[in-house]
This record gives structure tokens, C-alpha cells and sequence, in this order.
């Protein structure tokens, strides 16, 4: 009875030598990141939840396995460019608008195209990730854009407008070849 302690002094030993420190390969982000030369495919959408979509969701037009705060993408064509300091963009707008938005838009996504504004990127040494934020605009709208992007090259995005609720995007990183 007595060698308890040493028992569990034993195991907590075992345990934790089992523990391992994964060293993540950052080389291919910081190069997408430093030549600027990316694109970002979104596998999830995750809308601010607000009570219209609530509604939504439960009236079951979303889709199975789809809710109002987390909607798939696989399937739905959309990208996030960045050409040096130019945007190009396609991703699909779950959520709401508000009133001071603009008339001539032919859908409800949200299109880049043209110059980035205010661009700013800063690797976090600790979380092992970087962050990027811009301004870009689509039609009349200006987007606050800020992405987190790890090494693994899964990406966060997240746009924030005047315009419209809040959305992140959740995908996959990949490089783009320069055009001649």
C-alpha cells in the first residue's frame, strides 16, 4: 500500500514521454504569404447567427447535415485570389443585408475584383499561423477581409461589411503558377 505514490509517479512519467511535439513544415505558407500568390478554396461557410436564419433553419430548406451558423460548400463553385495586390473572388453570401446597400448586382454573392487596399500580414511565431487583413471592395461594398492561414494550409476567412452580416469561410490554401 505504500508504494502508491511511486506507482503514479510511474504512470504520469509513462504518459507523459508518450506526448509528442509535432514541428510543422512553414516553409510553403510563408512562400504563398511572402510572393502573395494564392488562392483559397471554402469547403464550410459559417454565417453570423441571427434569428432570420434561425427561421431558415428551421423551416429545413437549408439542407441535412447544414444549420444556420455552418453550411457546406462542397459542391458550390467558389475562390478567394490574391495576384500580388489584386483580388479576385467568388464566394457565396449566406446571411443578411442590411438597407444601405446598392441595386445592380446580379446575386447575392460576394465578387473581388481589382486592387487591395491597406494590406497587412503578420506571422505568429507561438500559434505557428499567419494573419492578413485588407480592405477590398465588390460592386459599391467595401469588405473588412482577414485571414488566418496555417501551415497545414487549411484557411480562415473572415469578411465583415457595413452592408451585410458577418460570414467566415473555412477551406484549403493552394498556390497559383505566375502567368508569363
Amino acid at each position: 500500500m505504500k508504494n502508491h505514490p511511486i506507482y503514479l509517479i510511474l504512470v504520469m512519467a509513462f504518459f507523459s514521454s508518450c506526448a509528442s511535439t509535432k514541428v510543422l513544415d512553414t516553409s510553403k505558407i510563408k512562400e504563398l504569404v511572402t510572393h502573395q500568390m494564392f488562392t483559397i478554396e471554402s469547403d464550410i461557410a459559417q454565417p453570423m447567427a441571427t434569428i432570420g436564419l434561425s427561421k431558415l433553419q428551421n423551416s429545413g430548406i437549408l439542407g441535412v447535415g447544414n444549420s444556420s451558423s455552418n453550411i457546406s460548400l462542397i459542391g458550390n463553385s467558389n475562390f478567394l485570389t490574391i495576384k500580388g495586390d489584386s483580388i479576385s473572388s467568388y464566394l457565396p453570401y449566406y446571411g443578411e443585408r442590411q438597407s444601405n446597400v446598392g441595386y445592380g448586382s446580379n446575386n447575392g454573392g460576394i465578387e473581388f475584383e481589382g486592387l487591395i487596399k491597406s494590406y497587412d500580414s503578420e506571422w505568429n511565431a507561438k500559434k505557428q499561423y499567419y494573419t492578413i487583413s485588407f480592405k477590398a471592395k465588390s460592386n459599391n461594398e467595401w469588405f473588412d477581409v482577414r485571414m488566418n492561414l496555417y501551415p497545414n494550409l487549411k484557411s480562415y476567412v473572415t469578411l465583415n461589411s457595413a452592408s451585410r452580416t458577418g460570414i467566415t469561410y473555412i477551406g484549403n490554401v493552394s498556390t497559383i503558377l505566375k502567368e508569363e
